[in-house]
């Protein structure tokens, strides 16, 4: 059917505009002529087209700030947000849209990528400075290092234990007492037990080099002879030969 005045059975004239009624009738007296077209028909029968872009980019771009609010997953935050911005743009052009979801849509993706940015940035720093504190137990082991050669040095001899045997058989030999020679296991034993005495450095000097030793040692050191002879040569084997 043309568009014109119809009865749409009301027993009004009704504007019938080629593919639907609208909702213009025709004055009750007088009527209209029937090509006489309403003024208000031509924007009705145009419509404005609903903004499906604008709110998809939008909430493209909601979700995009999200996601890049995220620093484990910034990158995919990212492209959401400009695929938003790509759709809101697109949206935007749409001929008889409404044009405010699309602006919105824009607007929130470009912060919403700067948001992202920052907090993305602020994470990285932390994360750089927090390997600084290991810093701090370091000086723990600076002092251990620095004690260990304190508790090394606790006396070590002049003379090792093989050298204190070989002096003391020089000084028996050279006082023309060979009765220990035949035991090859003495004089190390008799070294050994004067490294481990108690007695200086000095002292043990002086007795392997066949002198008085210190007078503050002299009983100590009488002891210490007597005891690594008896030790070394349990069975008086020497002294017996």
């Amino acid at each position: 059917m043309q568009a014109g005045w119809y009865d749409d059975g009301s027993g009004r004239q009704r504007w019938w505009d080629g593919e639907r009624w609208t909702d213009d009738f025709a004055p009750a007296q007088g009527g209209a002529p029937a090509s006489a077209a309403p003024v208000t028909s031509a924007p009705a029968a145009s419509g404005s087209v609903s903004p499906v872009l604008g709110f998809v980019g939008l909430g493209l771009a909601v979700l995009g700030t999200v996601l890049a609010c995220v620093p484990a997953v910034f990158g995919v935050g990212v492209v959401v947000l400009l695929a938003g911005f790509v759709v809101s743009l697109v949206g935007l052009f749409r001929k008889g849209a409404v044009k405010w979801p699309s602006i919105v849509g824009m607007i929130v993706a470009v912060v919403g990528g700067a948001i992202g940015t920052v907090v993305l940035v602020v994470s990285l720093l932390a994360n750089l400075a927090g390997p600084v504190d290991p810093t701090i137990p370091t000086d723990t082991p600076s002092t251990t290092s620095t004690e260990s050669p304190t508790t090394g040095t606790s006396e070590e001899r002049q003379f090792t234990a093989e050298e204190l045997g070989e002096r003391f058989a020089a000084t028996l030999r050279s006082a023309g007492n060979t009765s220990y020679d035949d035991m090859p296991d003495f004089y190390p034993c008799v070294g050994q037990f004067l490294y481990d005495s108690e007695l200086s450095d000095e002292t043990l000097r002086l007795i392997t080099s066949a002198q008085d030793p210190l007078e503050s040692e002299r009983d100590a050191a009488e002891q210490v002879i007597t005891d690594a002879t008896l030790t070394c040569d349990p069975n008086g084997e020497g002294a017996g030969g």
